[in-house]
């Protein structure tokens, strides 16, 4: 993100303003709301996909299994305190709260980022200070794609990263009472087994 000039507040898009522009864009296009400017993200590649996919999997068999009252979901542009005229639209987030019609939320009890090329080490500090804004998010767990490695950062450690590598590694995620294998986030990529 440090390489985007920052607007001054008066030349920022407000997120009003941004749900609107994205309106009259093509569904199949990923837009995100940056520090008040729009940003068209890449599209993701196939191993992006199968991760996310197997992340939404796993977390709704353990909702069921579980009979938890949190509900794992494809990422919606996301309310962040820190950053008013921002929509930040994680990979996967899952939320306390019950299913809507709504477009954008500010429900993010855990938010999955699934690293790609374009989230350069800014970027990724940047997520982690705006996600740890939204009051009810617990983790923000950041997922390589480049080899079989999470790191969890955790509002109780004051977000302090904790890593997990390899594809016998876990990430515990206490306020989903369970522990995310990466054997499972990787399951049929050529990262898993």
């Amino acid at each position: 993100m440090s390489a985007r000039p920052k607007l001054a507040p008066a030349d920022q898009m407000t997120i009003e303003e941004f749900l609107a522009f994205a309106e009259t864009r093509p569904n199949e296009e990923r837009w995100e709301l940056i520090e008040g400017v729009p940003v068209l993200n890449a599209a993701p590649v196939n191993v992006h996909q199968i991760i996310c996919a197997n992340l939404v999997a796993f977390l709704m068999s353990e909702k069921v299994r579980l009979s938890a009252p949190w509900l794992p979901v494809l990422g919606i542009g996301t309310r962040v305190p820190a950053a008013p005229n921002s929509l930040p639209q994680p990979d996967v987030y899952v939320q306390e709260g019950a299913a809507t019609w709504e477009s954008v939320t500010d429900d993010a009890l855990v938010v999955f980022e699934v690293l790609s090329r374009s989230n350069t080490k800014a970027d990724q500090a940047w997520r982690r200070r705006v996600y740890a804004s939204v009051p009810n998010c617990q983790h923000y767990v950041t997922v390589s794609m480049k080899a079989a490695s999470m790191t969890a950062y955790d509002r109780t450690t004051g977000w302090k990263e904790r890593p997990a590598t390899g594809i016998d590694g876990t990430i515990d995620l206490p306020a989903l009472d369970l522990k995310l294998s990466l054997a499972d986030v990787y399951r049929y990529t050529p990262l898993g087994i």
